[in-house]
């Protein structure tokens, strides 16, 4: 089972989440942001380990303060000992965490805003780029084909050393360095795109949408040790 979990930002309530957060997580991922400019960025980065939280203790039994989370040499964090992958993404309100027992895994969401997709030309390959031209909605197809890209790129866990231009993506499935990727778009607003990777097909019964709210995720936290979350 592949479990996506989703939350939106809102500026209610900021002086006692911080707070909240401050005594709930560890003092090295509250340094880390703090270093943020933006009170979104922030807030968006607590809210996606609440989710990663709530989907570890809720659905896979996870005693969260067991856990050990580690960084990859490309920075990608996982956890130690651990068959369970995860993946967090975010843009502007909405805030996704995709958790699976099932391989890596890779989530974007990004919303939906007006562009020239002529300036992202070279990051497609030249069928891709014709099907985004081809399309009904030119700007809603460069963001489904956009999100695929990047949750491929951050299910394989190498970030920018892969670049966008060197797979192309042909019926919702490609292959990189021998391994084959697949992807699920996932409707959760309409004023959004967001597409799942894994290394398996994902079918309406085997993936799991949970929608939490700021409140509710705060109040777990309060009621959970989040220390070894960094």
């Amino acid at each position: 089972m592949t479990h996506l979990l989703y939350t939106y930002l809102t500026n209610e309530n900021n002086d006692s989440f911080f707070a909240d957060a401050q005594n709930n997580f560890s003092e090295e991922f509250i340094d880390k942001i703090s270093k943020y400019k933006r009170w979104e960025d922030a807030k968006a980065t607590v809210l996606g380990r609440l989710l990663l939280a709530y989907g570890l203790k809720h659905f896979y039994d996870y005693d969260l303060e067991q856990l050990k989370m580690r960084y990859s040499k490309d920075k990608k964090p996982y956890l130690e000992d651990s068959a369970i992958q995860f993946n967090i993404s975010h843009s502007k309100e909405l805030i996704v965490c995709a958790i699976t027992s099932l391989g890596d895994v890779g989530v974007d969401v990004e919303k939906i805003n007006e562009l020239n997709i002529d300036d992202f030309k070279d990051q497609f390959s030249s069928l891709e780029y014709r099907r985004m031209h081809n399309s009904k909605n030119v700007l809603e197809s460069f963001y489904h084909h956009w999100t695929q890209k990047e949750a491929i790129v951050k299910a394989h866990g190498s970030g920018l050393n892969i670049p966008l231009n060197s797979f192309e993506i042909n019926n919702n499935t490609t292959i990189i360095e021998n391994k084959q990727y697949f992807l699920k778009e996932i409707v959760l607003n309409s004023q959004y795109k967001c597409n799942v990777a894994t290394h398996n097909i994902i079918s309406d019964n085997v993936m799991e949408l949970t929608c939490l709210t700021s409140k509710s995720l705060t109040d777990f936290g309060s009621s959970n040790s989040l220390k070894s979350f960094r």
